[in-house]
This record gives C-alpha cells, structure tokens and sequence, in this order.
C-alpha cells in the first residue's frame, strides 16, 4: 500500500495519503493493545498459581498488575495521534476504568462484591482481545 491509497479504518473512516508518523504510532498502540492482553493472560495464570501452587505466588499476581494498569492510558493518549476513532479510541478508557474497578473489588468492597474481581477479569479479557484482534491488521500491513 502507497501513501496515496486509501485505508479503511475501523468504523466509517477512511484516510487518504497516511503519513509515516500515524502508521507508526497504530503500530505502536497495536503491539500496546497485544502485549495488554498479554498481562490479563499473564494475571490469570499468576491468580492460578497463588491458588493452586503456592500462596506466596499471591505476591507476584498483586504486583504484576501496577506494572501494566497505565498501558491503557497511554493507548489512549496514542489514539488521538494515531487518528484512531470510534471503539478503538474508547476501549482503552474503558480498560483503564476497569483496572481501577480490580482494585476497589478488594479494597473497597466487603461481602459478596469483591467476587466481582473475578468476573471483572473476564472483562478485561475480552476488551483487550477485542482491541488487539482489530489492530494487529496494523502490523501486517505496516509498508
């Protein structure tokens, strides 16, 4: 694909003549949206191991989380310099409110709403799948 041919975008949009710097950053936010998914992916398995394996792996599952939770903020932030619109553009504020939802389910909550932790996960799951299933297209066809 040249710079001259059009590119269809997720949603109604279509950009002629993209410049270098707006591939580069859908990029960016594509591998940002595949390595979020990642971590949820990553999270579980850790949640798993301080449950089934061991409970000092609880540790590890609490502080692995504040290593990525930001990520989405800055997806964000790369969807205005990447021309990104419609649900691509919002998704990652909606991770990052639901990251915030984790930690009040366990620190806030009492009764049976900290178990929300665990169906809120599911959530994260599939909005991070669902961004980086319809922005991984960017790094194929990144010429």
């Amino acid at each position: 694909m040249n710079d001259d041919s059009p590119e269809r975008l997720h949603g109604d949009v279509v950009v002629t003549g993209q410049s270098r710097r707006i591939r580069s950053v859908r990029i960016v936010y594509a591998w940002l949206a595949a390595i979020y998914c990642l971590c949820v992916i990553v999270q579980v398995f850790l949640a798993g191991m301080g449950l089934f394996v061991s409970s000092n792996s609880w540790q590890w599952h609490r502080t692995f989380a504040n290593s990525f939770e930001l990520v989405s903020v800055v997806m964000f932030a790369l969807s205005f310099a990447g021309r990104i619109r419609g649900v691509l553009r919002w998704f990652p504020l909606g991770l990052f409110a639901l990251t915030v939802l984790q930690h009040m389910t366990l620190q806030l909550f009492s009764g049976v709403l900290p178990a929300l932790h665990t169906v809120n996960a599911l959530l994260l799951f599939w909005m991070s799948l669902v961004l980086m299933k319809n922005t991984l297209k960017w790094t194929v066809n990144s010429k």
